[in-house]
């Protein structure tokens, strides 16, 4: 267990769990004994990056007055051991995410979470993951050290059940891992994960809320440069930071799970026309996570209706009170973040030219806006 940030005071709080998971001992490239079945899983090293961006933000960012942080438990395996300093000057180094560490630091994280009906809780997951076509495993830095692969995972379904009894009313699951379908999980029925929790009462019933956003759709693999930030994860901070917002009583503009699966959505878009962020459970209104202290941007995908005039355009935009700002290169749809409020886009060309296009006047409203400039 390695826990910062710990306040035991009364009242709610928010109370977080960030896992990442790069380094596998027991998986190709390991250093330990390798199983003789990895399933072609090996070393990756986006996870402990993405862990360590989500820890910072949390520890130096995150602001609920709703729910003020009250702790941060973390696990972090990478090469090498993982250290931080958080805001009031504590320093640890962090324990890996094995099993057993898993096991006492979601009982932990539990045991806080239960501690007010108003707390929220927050679970992060960043490293391998795969599953059935239905469920979702993730797995901790000592798969592959038993026969059994997922005896070393954690089950994201029994997660989210086992935390039923919590009394926390609000929950929010972000995995950020590959879903892909294992034949061998789905033919072995006796190789199953768990939760780390003790089982669930499946005639309980949660009156709260408990979305799960995923950075992949069940069959699929999530994606991250080696050494950086994982596209998911980047998409969540951009959210958090910048746009994922409503306004819960009309006087600021605070983070939603259900505004954040939308920002990660079109943030995360390759414009294949495939959706991005799936997420379980989503319901209800939305709680607030996270209070912006600045006004929010809004993500804008800008696009012309004809392919053919988009190389000799210029395209750009305006807001209120702000110099006009031009499209960079040539992407189309062009993605950029635009300040909430009123705001003008268009295309121009060169006078031989023979397109227009038509300005678009527009009040621009978080997390999302789509537009598609008309070319005559």
């Amino acid at each position: 267990m390695t826990t910062f940030r710990l306040d035991n005071t009364d009242g709610p709080g928010t109370h977080v769990f960030i896992i990442g998971v790069g380094n596998y001992p027991h998986l190709k490239g390991g250093t330990g004994p390798v199983s003789a079945n990895p399933r072609n899983m090996g070393q990756i090293t986006s996870p402990p990056v993405s862990a360590m961006e989500m820890l910072k933000w949390v520890d130096t960012t995150l602001h609920n007055p709703e729910a003020p942080l009250k702790s941060i438990e973390v696990l972090i395996s990478q090469v090498g051991t993982a250290q931080f300093t958080d805001k009031a000057g504590l320093h640890q180094q962090i324990d890996t995410a094995t099993w057993d560490n898993y096991e006492a630091s979601i009982s932990a994280w539990k045991k806080r979470a239960n501690s007010n009906p108003k707390n929220v809780a927050i679970f992060y997951f960043c490293g391998h993951g795969m599953g059935d076509g239905v469920n979702t495993h993730l797995l901790l830095a000592d798969a592959g050290k038993s026969a059994k692969l997922l005896r070393h995972a954690a089950h994201v379904g029994d997660l989210r059940l086992a935390m039923w009894s919590c009394v926390a009313q609000k929950q929010l699951y972000l995995i950020d891992a590959c879903r892909t379908v294992d034949l061998a999980t789905v033919m072995d029925p006796n190789d199953l994960g768990q939760s780390g929790l003790p089982e669930a009462n499946v005639m309980q019933t949660f009156n709260g809320e408990n979305p799960v956003l995923f950075s992949a759709r069940l069959g699929e693999q999530a994606f991250g440069m080696p050494g950086q930030i994982s596209t998911f994860t980047q998409a969540l901070l951009d959210g958090l930071n910048r746009c994922a917002v409503f306004q819960p009583s009309g006087r600021h503009w605070a983070v939603s799970p259900h505004q954040l699966q939308k920002a990660i959505a079109a943030l995360m878009d390759d414009f294949s026309g495939a959706p991005q962020c799936p997420a379980d459970g989503i319901s209800g209104v939305g709680f607030q996570i996270h209070v912006l202290t600045q006004p929010p941007q809004v993500v804008v995908h800008v696009c012309l209706d004809n392919e053919a005039a988009n190389d000799s355009a210029q395209i750009s935009y305006m807001s209120a009170g702000k110099s006009r700002v031009m499209r960079p290169d040539l992407a189309n749809p062009w993605r950029t973040f635009i300040p909430h409020g009123p705001c003008s886009v268009e295309a121009t060309f060169a006078p031989a030219v023979k397109y227009k296009v038509l300005p678009i006047q527009i009040y621009m409203v978080p997390p999302f806006q789509n537009i598609t400039l008309e070319v005559i």
